[in-house]
């Protein structure tokens, strides 16, 4: 199949910085090889850092040196993923972060990173400021989590949940890939998908006792699923053989009219996943496959209905069935197979209307499975969760990378906050590369110098909060290598301005959408027919998230299955986390030598996580603006204490009415939660909750027919600027950390040629 198509881009790294290659190209402006490039970075969240990263890879080749600034609005680095630890040592979080088993690019990162931790000894045991860090080593920082958990109602209208294992992997996401068994490929997703429904169909289909999975069909054994079949049809095939002959053989078993039983079902699959797994798909084959996996797709959902009248227990794995066999008859059917523009072919298209177009049945599209994939990915058009809203190439690329491109493990937990496990470690050995943080540093203006219609950024004008003196005498990290929740007292305010040549030769915008179109909004870029679409056409929305200490452990609140994330839930918060795996780093905070003294109390016994959308249309009610204004002018402290009231309301009446569906035995949650300092009788004031309403804080949505006017960091409409965050198109256009260090990478890439793009994994893939 044909690689993705990547954005189109005039010029090269070396031009857009104004240094020498190693080829000798031409050096404009006439700078000397030698002379550091000054790249200054506005932005400190996870597209920032990883441009940073990139920038100042020692094993990177470069042939100039990068000498990086990065400008960061807040006292703490991660947007919005940044966490800090309030005084009793508790994590605060800016919502639920876990990490997929696919984000190959993040976790490479993080695993350079800690290499270096761990050479360099910093840790939790270490009692110096500039090296104490939460976690000494990747392994001390993630675990894998195997399990995934969705809720729906039943037939009694009673909410019940659905958990399931997903058994580990080869490989370990961040390590080397092996190129004979990449998984980013369609044949392969669809090979893997494949293999998952022939094991379901046979859990549901076959006759107890029976043999386990069917494996792929073998000329000189047939298995006792097979010798249910007429022997005069004969599954069986030579994967050595031409591709015409094993099409021709599927397409027998449509015109013989015998896909009727369950054994047929399953040995039709089987042919048609080894046939994937050996063979790339070639148009010239497709009609016979398509009439084929229509059939057996038909078939499948008549041969399952009955079963699931009988037994309701089943529904969710034929549902997966259904889900599975209609993607692989509209891949087919809409020929994505064979498009240069692999699954961006259908973003214009909802997700859920793709799949009813293509046959799926109702009660399948509106499982939790699906669901789930919206609640994730918060998309849901402003926040307004009867209007569900995603991309549906986008989706099934999530969907499929999710489950069948994952290593080691579907999900990884990180031990702590995302704040201390993944920002300080990057800080700590960004600042040991030589680039400088600059806190506190807001972008307010943005001027450009208009050539012959060709851009270049000429100034950068900062507001610079003067914090109090403990702030920028410590450092940005407390005792533990840890950020703090609360902001730092600012004292004043100063402008600060930064011009071209002087203070910077190439510039990586990586802040949020909203935040870059206050800045630019009236100026020449707004100008641009294409920057103007993309700042109309990407949506954001706002969020709200609550964490709750209990004095009761799961099994005791009713829980006894293993720790699990489960979304799909009754909003306003539709997705819980259990993170009681967090308290033995709440512990140590509080342990570590150099901690302030505070009375504390060590009763809670479990944490939990909650999260959702927050409607714009509550926003707007609330805080008596419109997001158009907030914008340019975001919520005072007033109208946050108003949504954060509000959350804390509907988090009372979680916990006193809904919550029962993870916590049977929940009766009284609210009786339950701890104080701040960790002991019985705690209230709802003493737990968190946050709303995230404005600038970057906002979630970038992937709606069906936005994904097109997405601009790369390849772009080159300004010769030295590019952008960085998970809102630009690079090669995984939806809100997650894997999105956002593609985009810096990319950025890097724009800059300095570094990483090599075939690098940067699934980026040219489908």
């Amino acid at each position: 199949m044909a690689a993705r198509r990547r954005p189109h881009r005039r010029g090269t790294g070396a031009e857009r910085t104004g240094t020498t290659t190693g080829d000798g190209e031409r050096t404009p402006g006439g700078r000397q090889e030698e002379s550091p490039v000054k790249v200054a970075i506005v932005g400190g969240g996870c597209a920032g850092l990883a441009a940073a990263w990139h920038l100042t890879r020692p094993e990177a080749g470069h042939t100039a040196k990068y000498e990086v600034t990065v400008y960061e609005r807040s006292w703490r680095l991660g947007g919005k993923a940044a966490s800090g630890r309030d005084r009793y040592g508790r994590i605060r979080e800016h919502g639920i972060h876990i990490w997929l088993g696919f984000y190959e690019n993040a976790f490479r990162m993080m695993r350079e990173c800690y290499d270096v931790v761990k050479a360099k000894q910093w840790g939790p045991d270490r009692v110096e400021r500039d090296a104490v860090l939460p976690h000494g080593s990747f392994d001390d920082a993630f675990f894998a989590e195997p399990h995934v958990g969705v809720a729906s109602p039943g037939r009694d209208r009673q909410w019940k949940v659905w958990t399931g294992y997903l058994p580990p992997t080869d490989g370990l996401p961040g390590t080397p890939l092996d190129e004979r068994t990449n998984p980013f490929t369609l044949s392969a997703y669809l090979a893997r998908a494949l293999d998952l429904t022939r094991a379901l169909m046979h859990s549901i289909l076959a006759p107890a006792g029976d043999e386990p999975t069917p494996t792929a069909p073998r000329p000189d054994r047939r298995s006792s699923l097979d010798e249910a079949i007429d022997v005069d049809l004969d599954f069986s095939f030579d994967p050595t053989g031409s591709p015409a002959i094993l099409v021709e053989r599927m397409a027998r078993l449509f015109r013989a009219g015998v896909l009727t039983g369950g054994a047929a079902l399953l040995q039709a699959v089987t042919i048609f996943e080894t046939w994937l797994q050996q063979r790339d798909p070639a148009p010239q084959f497709s009609e016979s496959v398509l009439k084929l996996l229509e059939a057996v797709a038909a078939q499948t959902r008549k041969q399952l209905v009955d079963v699931v009248a009988i037994d309701e227990e089943t529904r969710r794995k034929t549902e997966i069935i259904d889900l599975i066999m209609t993607i692989a008859v509209g891949l087919y059917r809409d020929r994505v197979l064979f498009s240069s523009h692999g699954l961006d072919a259908i973003n214009d298209i909802d997700c859920k209307e793709w799949l009813l177009r293509h046959g799926a049945v109702k009660t399948s599209v509106d499982s939790p499975f699906v669901t789930g994939l919206y609640d994730l990915a918060f998309c849901y058009e402003r926040g307004d969760r009867a209007r569900p809203a995603l991309a549906a190439g986008q989706a099934l690329r999530g969907a499929l990378r999710m489950f069948f491109s994952y290593r080691g493990s579907p999900f990884w937990r990180l031990r702590s906050g995302m704040g201390e496990t993944v920002f300080s470690p990057l800080f700590r050995v960004l600042e040991s590369r030589g680039v400088t943080f600059k806190f506190l540093h807001e972008l307010k203006g943005i001027t450009f110098d208009e050539d012959d219609g060709h851009l270049r950024l000429k100034g950068l004008s900062f507001e610079r909060s003067n914090a109090t003196k403990d702030f920028s005498e410590n450092g940005p990290l407390d005792h533990f290598g840890c950020w703090q929740h609360e902001s730092p007292v600012v004292s004043g305010r100063a402008r600060v301005d930064l011009a071209d040549e002087d203070d910077f030769d190439a510039v990586v915008l990586a802040m949020g959408i909203d935040d870059l179109w206050t800045v630019c909004e009236g100026g020449p870029l707004m100008k641009q027919r294409s920057w103007q679409q993309m700042f109309q056409s990407v949506k954001t929305i706002a969020t709200h998230a609550a964490q709750v200490w209990m004095t009761k452990d799961l099994a005791e609140l009713g829980w006894n299955r293993e720790s699990a994330l489960v979304s799909a839930l009754e909003g306003p918060f539709e997705t819980w986390a259990d993170m009681t795996h967090t308290l033995p780093a709440e512990r140590a905070w509080r342990s570590h030598p150099a901690c302030p003294a505070e009375g504390r109390s060590d009763e809670v016994k479990s944490i939990a996580y909650f999260c959702g959308v927050l409607p714009d249309a509550t926003v707007e009610r609330v805080t008596g603006t419109t997001l158009e204004r907030m914008k340019h002018t975001p919520p005072d402290k007033a109208a946050i204490q108003k949504l954060e009231e509000k959350a804390r309301n509907q988090l009372e009446e979680l916990l006193r009415k809904r919550v029962q569906v993870v916590w049977p035995r929940g009766t009284n949650p609210l009786g339950l939660l701890a104080t701040a300092r960790g002991g019985a009788g705690g209230s709802l004031d003493d737990q968190h909750v946050q709303v995230n309403v404005a600038g970057s804080d906002r979630y970038t949505l992937a709606l069906p027919g936005s994904l097109r006017y997405r601009i790369s960091p390849l772009d080159y409409t300004v010769s030295n600027m590019t952008i960085a965050g998970d809102w630009t198109e690079c090669g995984f256009n939806e809100g997650c950390v894997e999105a956002a260090v593609m985009s810096g990478m990319l950025a890097s890439h724009a800059i300095s040629r570094k990483p090599d793009l075939d690098d940067i994994t699934g980026f040219n893939h489908p």
